[in-house]
């Protein structure tokens, strides 16, 4: 029995570090924030309690798991999406792959 509760909790735990990036608060750019977000401070977009992650896009498209919001917004499609940052140059850092010319998309 501890045996069968040891592998159950051990699968949770791994479920868990690879679920998506939490949501954060952004810069605002545009004028609007992206789906899930509000206006903070004039400048800056808050996550609602049912935002998910978002980061500005670049270019005319986003990056794997991520569809364009408010515009101007990259926003993970659901809680299984994998962290993505702007590349800078022509490489992307350690565990991150390329996702078209704008984007790196976390490995894990």
């Amino acid at each position: 029995m501890n045996k069968i509760l040891i592998l159950i909790f051990s699968t949770m735990a791994c479920f868990k570090v690879m679920a998506a990036p939490l949501p954060q608060p952004i810069v605002k750019y545009g004028g609007g924030c992206p789906s899930g977000y509000v206006t903070s401070g004039g400048s800056y977009c808050t996550p609602s309690g049912n935002a998910r992650f978002a980061i500005i896009r670049l270019g005319s498209g986003c990056p794997t798991g991520y569809t364009t919001s408010g515009g101007n917004y990259c926003l993970a499609v659901n809680d299984n999406a994998k962290t993505a940052i702007h590349k800078e140059g022509s490489g992307c850092p350690t565990g991150y792959t390329s996702s078209g010319s704008n984007y790196c998309v976390s490995s894990k």
